[in-house]
């Protein structure tokens, strides 16, 4: 679920960036849609990252909006396997609103005969792209997994000594030379052996 939400917010992110870096124009949607173009005309540009990268003068926009992405998505993840999850979540969002957009675009899109293999390059390419945020998820997901090991540090000397003389290098409950029920346990009391 974490993954999913990290996914969802990196679509919406990615979107409304490529819409303000590209200032791409306003496309009217029917109501209650129109709230949200910038959402759906922006992951229909993302879909289209292929094109983008290809053309000289969008590619460094492309490789910044992606790498926001990254950025953003990189929190939802515990370790760099869920840094790929949470990136194809992004790709499964993006490629669910660029269906929606040209869903409600052309109300024939839906009957029509190419609907299927539409919809399969959308999915195909938003997930082929996907991965592109992991240049930034992934160094910092594996910078903040350093950062958390140097924070727990290893414990001091552990040392049990029995009343017998017993020492040991842990801290078991009770003594092996003489059966007492050492420090530290759960009844915090000594008893002598039998």
């Amino acid at each position: 679920m974490r993954n999913a939400a990290g996914g969802f917010l990196g679509a919406l992110l990615g979107s409304c960036l490529i819409v303000w870096l590209l200032t791409l124009p306003r496309i009217v949607y029917p109501d209650p849609f129109d709230m949200v173009w910038f959402l759906l005309v922006g992951s229909a540009a993302l879909q289209t990252t292929a094109a983008g990268l290809l053309n000289i003068s969008t590619t460094l926009i492309y490789f910044i909006v992606w790498l926001i992405i990254g950025l953003v998505i990189s929190p939802f993840s515990k370790s760099n396997w869920n840094s790929v999850r949470t990136a194809e979540w992004t790709g499964v969002f993006l490629a669910l609103f660029t269906t929606l957009s040209a869903v409600l675009l052309d109300p024939l899109f839906w009957t029509s005969g190419a609907r299927n293999a539409r919809i399969i390059e959308f999915f195909a390419t938003c997930l082929l792209f996907a991965p592109l945020a992991l240049a930034a998820a992934v160094p910092v997901r594996v910078s903040v997994n350093l950062l958390r090991r140097k924070e727990v540090s290893s414990p001091g000397n552990i040392e049990t000594v029995c009343e017998c003389g017993a020492v040991f290098k842990s801290k078991p409950m009770l003594c092996s030379e003489c059966g007492r029920l050492l420090a530290g346990s759960d009844s915090q009391e000594t008893s002598s052996p039998n």
